[in-house]
């Protein structure tokens, strides 16, 4: 299946190759074309090293911040035009440093050499033209029939995000890919269902970005033209146990409780940005080996902040403290940027921006930036086998696949659902036996009003008690969804899902919602239409948001987490080293994974004596 990107690169046979480069670029139809301004090596407060090698590090990474405003990234050069001040061909640092920063592409370059640029401290200057191709002008993906063997570089294992990014970066690096899907689907857990007669949107999965942190989710959001909807907090929040009290602040605990919570989430804080998000497990700290309700208890916890801990967890994996490992807790925190971040519905927190045409959107968006029928739905894969130099993906309806490579982007525990020939090796399989996914449920109720708001609230509410441990205000103003969304999490929503019927989980929620509010303004009015999502019910989730370590789990299997098995890699929001849960992590992981196919795969090549130019 030949891969169609945004632009083809060529090498003519008649020319020798370029070192880093091809020869000639073809821009495809339907695509935007990017330019920019040319990039020095001077940072944001205009400090220029009198480093030549710094310098060339800084414009690049000038040049990849203006290509993510744009909605591009370096993986759409296809033309490059550097300038260097008294070039020395004996003095090279740039013939090794971009080719690392641009991982296998090789655009059309151009070297200029100039004896001086706009300043005397400038060394190097450098600018680009990037193609992306416009998702409107192609069709989307399709399930083709598929029943014989089919011959590709590489499948991907899953079209959720991680998947799609995966799929997306290897077939615009000029390789073959197709994406094999279980559900009728993409998007894994951003999934977008309608509500109020098709007039809007709901997110029943992940749905939150932001601006500030989030650099991949922001660049999706501008390339697919997707408006943001941000995350309100004019009001007050309201707790359960503690009555209302103003957002950002403390509930209304007594002074003890309020100083113990503020000293446990400080501790939170502080021992979180001591982990390295990069080896995680050879951490060495007095709480290794504990679980973060033993790690809470060890600082002097009263009861009210370990149940407020609680509600942390429980929101934020679907699991109550004294089943997640404290390390685990703190580099899942720190991968976010802390507790803190990680938490906050305001600028640069983890929960700041919602997507009025629903998160969906994205997945749907590199699903239809991809080759058209790249992507095949309804395709759960049953085994993978490795057969020397090529793979062999076999899905459950006899469909095969041979390949030189495969990522495979489904949550790790469901990897046991997969039949590995031969099987995974025993550090990856003894992390899979002990990574888990959390119980994570969504109940949106959706109303006439944001009745909430005329009593003064913000919607954000929290309860020690359940079925719903947290709720949010959701609404999309613009089009008239007025919703608060309800998560019953963690061993709170297992007891709620043991309700016999919809019906009554719906009328548990609405009445638990009922408690909170009735005493400030009377009961509130009954949701006209409601949305229930368990993604613990899901073959292909089976929980969420992202897979948990229990104590003691990161310390003996964690560096296991991403290695790569012969020609098997392995990618989803929990491996990413950045927004672990998130979206963002999800994208960033697919990133990763990628990356290591692409080199793995040009190494091999380069072995074989292969020069063909890659995209």
């Amino acid at each position: 299946m030949p891969s169609e990107p945004a632009a083809r690169l060529i090498s003519p046979g008649e020319l020798a190759p370029g070192p880093i480069n091809s020869h000639t670029a073809v821009i495809r139809p339907g695509v935007h074309t990017i330019h920019t301004a040319g990039q020095v090596g001077s940072d944001i407060n205009g400090k220029t090293s009198s480093s030549y090698p710094e310098q060339i590090k800084q414009a690049l990474a000038n040049l990849e911040a203006c290509l993510l405003a744009a909605g591009a990234s370096p993986r759409d050069i296809v033309k490059l035009t550097y300038y260097i001040v008294n070039y020395d061909p004996k003095n090279r640092p740039h013939a090794e440093i971009i080719p690392k920063w641009l991982k296998g592409l090789r655009p059309v370059t151009t070297l200029v050499p100039v004896p001086a640029l706009a300043s005397p401290d400038y060394l190097f200057e450098i600018e680009a033209v990037a193609a992306v191709r416009d998702p409107s002008t192609l069709p989307a993906f399709i399930r083709p029939p598929l029943k014989s063997v089919a011959n590709v570089d590489v499948v991907v294992v899953g079209a959720g995000l991680s998947g799609l990014q995966a799929a997306y970066d290897v077939q615009k690096a000029g390789y073959s890919c197709v994406v094999l899907e279980a559900r009728d689907r993409v998007g894994g857990k951003t999934w977008t269902v309608p509500i109020n007669g098709g007039k809007g949107g709901m997110d029943v999965g992940a749905a939150w970005i932001n601006s500030v942190n989030q650099s991949r989710m922001w660049a999706l959001a501008q390339r697919f033209g997707l408006e943001t909807v941000e995350q309100n907090v004019k009001g007050d929040a309201m707790s359960q146990e503690a009555g209302r009290f103003p957002f950002g602040a403390l509930p209304n605990f007594s002074k003890e409780d309020q100083d113990n919570l503020a000293m446990v989430r400080d501790k939170f804080e502080e021992f979180c940005h001591t982990v390295d998000i990069h080896s995680p497990w050879a951490h060495k700290a007095s709480f290794n080996g504990q679980s973060v309700a033993d790690f809470v208890l060890s600082l002097g916890a009263t009861p009210t902040t370990l149940s407020t801990v609680t509600i942390w967890t429980r929101a934020m994996l679907g699991k109550d403290p004294h089943e997640v490992s404290a390390l685990f807790f703190l580099d899942y925190c720190k991968s976010g940027g802390g507790l803190l971040v990680m938490r906050s519905d305001t600028y640069a927190g983890g929960q700041h921006l919602r997507i009025r045409q629903g998160t969906q959107s994205f997945s749907k968006g590199l699903a239809a930036a991809m080759t058209p029928g790249s992507v095949l739905l309804s395709t759960p894969v049953r085994r993978i086998e490795q057969l020397g130099q090529w793979a062999a993906v076999t899905a459950r309806d006899g469909t095969q696949i041979h390949c030189r490579k495969v990522i495979v982007s489904v949550p790790t525990p469901l990897y046991a659902d997969i039949e590995f020939s031969p099987p995974l090796p025993a550090t990856k399989a003894g992390l899979v036996s002990q990574l888990s996914l959390g119980f994570l449920a969504k109940v949106i109720l959706v109303y006439k009003q944001p009745w909430w708001r005329a009593r003064g609230f913000c919607g954000l509410t929290q309860s020690f008690q359940g079925p719903v441990s947290i709720a949010r205000d959701t609404s999309v103003d613009i089009d008239g969804s007025y919703t608060m969304t309800c998560f019953c999490v963690g061993q709170s929503g297992i007891a709620w899902s043991a309700l016999p019927t919809r019906e009554a989980r719906v009328a548990a929620v609405v009445k638990h919602i009922g408690e909170i509010y009735g005493s400030v303004g009377g009961p509130p009015p009954e949701p006209k239409e409601v949305l229930v999502q368990v993604w613990n019910e899901e073959e292909w989730s089976k929980g969420g948001p992202s897979p948990v370590m229990g104590p003691g789990v990161m310390e003996a299997h964690g560096q296991a987490l991403r290695e790569v098995f012969g020609a098997v890699h392995f990618v989803g929001t929990e491996t990413s080293f950045e927004w672990k849960g998130y979206m963002e992590g999800a994208v960033r992981s697919g990133e990763r994974g990628a990356e290591e196919v692409i080199e793995a795969l040009s190494k091999e090549e380069k072995s074989l004596g292969l020069f063909q130019a890659k995209l």
